[in-house]
């Protein structure tokens, strides 16, 4: 019984020496067992070199296994352990389980189970206090002494009930993998393999209480154990005095060893030393053999000569980072003949570097191993049974059942997909309920054989998920039943066969990983189906339950990715990461935000109640303080791993564009390297390294810059690309990208009329959408396109039931014969009720009663109707006009000459419309005509966008109401009042104790919006009482009685002026709409543009910086300015 310490830095040749003493003594002595302990990453690699280091090139008792290898090996041989063994993801459905069953005892983890993530990280404690040999007993203990504590005391009350839940479920049945060393301490000395063999342990930086235990027995019944340490000369292993040292993680390791070692009476050798300079490492690099003796030490030394081994290199960003690394080692390949398989990238922060280097090393064509496991929970299987659950768990809510049908392996089409999902999102339809219906009522435009057809798809999708759906929503279920009814259903769907086609298909595109991920995700979740059933069979459980306990297993299901060849480069971390025989290696991402990285990173006790737990004299793994000096050992490891060239960089900013700093390892090379300049990762005077993807990506950036001019090495790449036959087309596809230009837009006049139609029966709105943007108009009413109607409720439905309710409203008043002015107030409260809810009905939009909130809309509705009908009213009081119409509708060939004109051509344009409100007030000889348009939101007449023929509807309108009066006055003359806006609203105003103030306030907020005809009677008609500003139209007075410079006017002239240009407006428009006109040329003025509320963004293709796409800049006009240019073009016109 004899331990032995093999101690050196990092290159001394360690494991070398420890292996050719191994392989030597085992040909010496057959009769010996030799077993070689390593970390579970290792034990591949050490086999390798143990049997190349053998004379015979094979070993027959030499045995490499890690601890838990050991143990099952042990137990094969014993029969120690009758109980399975439970992985990550058992422990994950238990655990969640047990947090399930007891959540209302949980005090402070209660409300956070839930959170993704969250079951790990219970998991992470329960397996730690396994490791760390922690009983229920010493739980209670820690319980009794932070009474104080009340957090840690609640936290820690909360950890005991789940950890007993835990242990009591596994009791007699089950055994974890942390469990599995203690079990192995119990049968060490019955092992004959065991007993007088000599055991070594490589690769190791410290070891847990229980590895600790093991070693202790091991001492016990063999005949040597050798461990190799990592030291330094100066230092002394034998005192282990803090944890924040470099290596303080040795010094432990050998401490504790010594002290197991005296209490079983255990010889402890002398040491065998490596100590020699130069370390056989860097025996030809002294750079290198510099920072292993230099790195993190209290050292002033400098490195004074000029020296290339160890590079820093300063990126934009973390993709620009692994762009130069993979560029750097394709170099390195070609130009310095290393293998790839040389070659280790070790990424700071591999969540965040990971998919970078995946993506970007393929785009290089540089095989590349990532030292991780990727997550399955994105995979689109893992999502199809996912879905399957939520969407029955849920009841068939929109979302859980369009989630389900677009996985991609539902049997349906996209087009099936779309056509049934714009039927569900227009008619609202929810649940397994209305599913299971007839569905009769047909959307908008619905003809009845695509009716026909929506159904069908959903009675296929219906008896897809029928038997499923049985099983899932039974009242009482087990977790076999559950299961048994999903993987029935996988198999009936054929989806083991689907999920091999997506496999084949990824193969045949050249990625690796998704193949890999593909060959492996049916059986993962199979198997997790397997160990549902085993673990938690007979249990009764809520589909929610088994939805979130399913959730649980898939985040720890991980796909290990087999290394694809023998010769690629090794991706990891630097923490698990365990490397040998590299001549690179690349440190990405050294940046203070990953090294030392968070203080603390979270995890359920914090780094004080790991403090008071060290108070207690319990032991934990290492706190966020001690990591950072781990972290920093393990950079020392990594960074002394390679024999020729170090790379270390980092960023300037962070992927989502945040300013990063470099880490301080940064600066301690700088003061190492006296001659070390930080380079531009960017500016690299080498040639790029190109391969046919890296170099498409290169030739994009070059063709974005054309404009600087493009050099002979792009046409000669641009040549390659062109005479390749498998590049051929994508290269002509990015070329007429990249110069693509505006194409010309427009219809023959033949097409435009058999479009259109030679008699063009439109509203306004058409008129202002063309103005707006010719092939928005185009796209609207040439080719119908319509934006999917929504069983929502909209701003344009509460302009329309509020429309109705007013004309509702008059005629009521009309019946009863009633005015505006003389309705008693009790009944106008009565007929404004009436009239919303009659509005309601009639519109037919059962949405308003579906949801408590758009209840409330009707309650908005009813107070606005109850507001505008006090303001409307307020507003006729102080005039003499009352309302001579209400929704006049006019159009078809109603022999109007305002509404049926003639165009340039053949055409013709008959206007139709809805004129909210026509007021009438007549003298002697005149009529005057006041027309009103309701608005929902805040809109304001402006002369220059009806130049622009953006607003032409008031005008036009008046225009009709104009001929429709004078038909039916004859002898009396028309003439126009004004034109107004008035916006539906209940304002709020400051409080007032005064109520005529307060009135005054309110209407001055509701005052109509336009332009009043000057003429002296017209506005003393409008307001009889105007003193300052008008309450009811946008005038004021002087003192003097004048208009005031504010008020918002047009004389006589002006208003024939606009009404005559708004006719020549319409019939220009016309005649252009029918002459094929469609050009993608949105209007600009001010802050408004053609394409701010178009729902055909995504179509036309409007991009300012494509050659030939720009906005028209419109100039906002004042009044005069307007009026003279409308004065301009109307006297071209005649």
């Amino acid at each position: 019984m004899a331990l032995q310490f093999i101690m050196g830095p990092p290159g001394s040749g360690k494991s070398h020496y420890l292996y050719e003493k191994v392989t030597k003594a085992s040909l010496e002595h057959p009769e010996t067992n030799y077993i070689v302990l390593v970390p579970e990453q290792f034990t591949m690699q050490t086999q390798k070199d143990l049997v190349m280091a053998s004379p015979r090139k094979g070993i027959m008792n030499v045995d490499v296994l890690s601890f838990g290898r050991l143990a099952h090996r042990i137990f094969e041989e014993t029969g120690g352990n009758q109980r399975k063994v439970l992985d990550d993801v058992g422990k994950s459905f238990v655990l969640r389980k047990i947090a399930g069953d007891c959540e209302a005892e949980l005090r402070v983890l209660g409300s956070n189970l839930k959170k993704t993530g969250y079951i790990g990280e219970v998991k992470s404690v329960i397996s730690e206090f396994t490791q760390y040999d922690i009983q229920e007993e010493t739980l209670e203990q820690m319980i009794e002494e932070v009474k104080d504590s009340s957090n840690l005391y609640y936290k820690l009350q909360d950890i005991k009930t789940i950890y007993h839940g835990f242990r009591e479920y596994l009791r007699e049945k089950y055994i974890t993998g942390e469990e599995l060393l203690d079990v192995l301490c119990t049968v060490v000395g019955e092992s004959k393999i065991l007993k007088d063999s000599v055991v070594v342990l490589d690769g190791f930086t410290g070891f847990t209480p229980v590895q600790n235990k093991i070693l202790r027995e091991l001492f016990g019944v063999c005949k040597r154990v050798v461990i190799t340490v990592t030291m330094e000369q100066k230092e002394n292993p034998f005192s282990y005095k803090h944890p924040y040292q470099l290596f303080a993680l040795s010094k432990q390791m050998v401490t504790s060893l010594i002290t197991i070692a005296k209490e079983t009476k255990t010889d402890v050798e002398e040491p065998i030393y490596l100590y020699d300079r130069p370390i056989y490492r860097f025996r030809e690099n002294t750079a290198l053999a510099f920072l292993e003796a230099h790195l993190f030490r209290y050292s002033k030394e400098q490195y004074e000569k000029e020296q290339d081994c160890i590079q820093v290199y300063c990126a934009k960003n973390p993709k620009e980072e692994v762009d130069f690394a993979a560029q750097k080692i394709r170099n390195l390949a070609r130009t310095r003949g290393y293998r790839y398989r040389e070659i280790a990238i070790i990424a700071s922060d591999l969540n965040t570097y990971g998919n970078q280097i995946e993506k970007i090393f393929g785009e290089y064509q540089i095989p590349i191993f990532m030292d991780h496991k990727r997550s399955i929970l994105l995979n689109s299987f893992v999502e199809y049974v996912r879905s399957l659950l939520a969407m029955v768990e849920q009841n068939f809510s929109y979302e859980s059942v369009f989630r389900y049908l677009r996985t991609g392996l539902t049997g349906f089409s996209d087009e099936e997909i779309d056509i049934v999902e714009n039927y569900v999102i227009a008619l609202g339809i929810r649940g397994y309920k209305k599913w299971q219906e007839k569905w009769i009522r047909r959307a908008r435009g619905m003809e009845e054989t695509e009716l026909e057809r929506i159904n069908d798809i959903k009675e296929r999708f219906l008896i897809q998920v029928e038997d499923v759906t049985m099983v899932l929503t039974k009242r009482n279920k087990t977790v076999s039943e559950v299961t048994k009814a999903l993987y029935d259903f996988l198999v009936k769907e054929e989806l083991q066969k689907k999920v091999k086609e997506y496999e084949i298909r990824f193969g045949n595109d050249g990625e690796l990983a998704l193949e890999k991920e593909y060959g492996q995700v049916y059986r993962i979740v199979i198997e997790l189906f397997d160990k549902f059933v085993e673990l938690l069979g007979e249990e009764q459980i809520a589909l929610k339950e088994y939805c979130e306990l399913l959730d649980a297993g898939l985040e720890e299901a991980k796909v290990g990715v087999i290394p694809p060849s023998l010769d690629q480069v090794v991706a990891g971390d630097i923490e698990r990461t365990r490397i040998k025989d590299i001549k690179a290696v690349f440190l990405l991402g050294a940046n203070d935000m990953y090294i030392p990285g968070k203080e603390n990173a979270g995890g359920i006790l914090s780094e004080h109640d790991r403090e008071l737990f060290q108070k207690g004299g319990v032991v934990l793994a290492p706190g966020a303080k001690e990591k950072a000096f781990i972290q920093k050992f393990y950079l020392y490891l990594l960074m002394t791993k390679p024999s020729e060239q170090l790379y270390v960089t980092y960023s300037k900013v962070s992927a989502d564009g945040k300013t990063l700093r470099p880490a301080y390892l940064i600066q301690d090379l700088r003061r190492m390297y006296k001659k070390m300049e930080i380079q531009d990762a960017d500016c690299q005077p080498d040639k790029k390294e190109l391969t046919p993807k890296s170099g498409f990506a290169y030739l994009i950036e070059k063709l974005q810059k054309k404009h600087e001019g493009l050099g002979t090495e792009w046409q000669e790449l641009y040549t390659w690309y062109r005479q390749n036959p498998k590049w051929r087309k994508k290269i002509e596809q990015i070329v007429e990208a990249c110069f693509y230009e505006k194409p010309k837009d427009g219809l023959t006049t033949r097409t435009a009329q058999r479009l259109y139609g030679t008699i063009l029966e439109n509203s306004v709105t058409r008129l202002e959408k063309f103005s707006a943007c010719a092939y928005a108009h185009f796209l609207s009413y040439g080719l119908n396109l319509r934006e999917r109607e929504e069983y929502t409720f909209q701003a344009i439905d509460l302009g329309n039931i509020f429309h109705s309710a007013i004309e509702h409203f008059a005629k009521k008043l009309e019946a009863e014969g009633y005015t505006w002015t003389t309705l008693p107030e009790v009944r106008r409260e009565e007929l404004i009720e009436e009239s919303v809810e009659e509005s309601i009905v009639d519109y037919g939009n059962t949405i308003l009663y579906s949801s408590a909130r758009n209840e409330y809309i009707i309650k908005r509705l009813k107070r606005m109707m109850r507001r505008t009908v006090w303001a409307l009213t307020k507003q006729l009081e102080k005039g003499d006009f009352m309302p001579g119409g209400y929704e006049i509708s006019f159009g078809g060939a109603s022999g109007l000459s305002t509404s049926d004109i003639a165009l340039d051509g053949h055409g013709r344009m008959r206007l139709r419309g809805k004129i909210d409100r026509v007021d009438i007030c007549e003298d002697e000889d005149n009529v005057y005509v006041k027309v009103i348009d309701y608005k929902t939101g805040a809109k304001a007449f402006d002369l220059g966008e009806l130049y622009y023929g953006l607003q032409l509807q008031l005008v036009l309108y008046l225009n009709t109401a104009l001929e429709l009066e004078s038909r039916k006055n004859h002898g009396k003359t028309v003439i126009p009042a004004g034109i107004f806006y008035y916006q539906m609203k209940d304002p709020i105003v400051d409080k007032e104790k005064d109520e005529e103030k307060l009135e005054k306030k309110i209407l001055k907020e509701l005052r109509l919006d336009g332009v009043v005809n000057a003429r002296e009677e017209v506005v003393r008609h409008l307001d009889r009482e105007i003193s300052g500003n008008s309450l009811v139209v946008p005038i004021g007075r002087n003192k003097d009685r004048s208009l005031s410079k504010a008020s918002k006017t047009a004389t006589q002239e002006e208003f024939e002026l606009i009404s005559e240009y708004a006719k020549k407006q319409m019939k220009q428009i016309g005649t252009r709409i029918l002459e094929g006109e469609t050009e993608v040329s949105p209007y600009e003025l001010g802050t408004m543009t053609g394409c701010s509320y178009c729902p055909y963004k995504a179509i036309c293709g409007f991009e300012e910086k494509i050659p030939g796409y720009e906005y028209r800049r419109l100039q906002k006009l004042k009044k005069d300015e307007a009026l003279m240019k409308m004065r301009k073009e109307v006297s071209e016109w005649e």
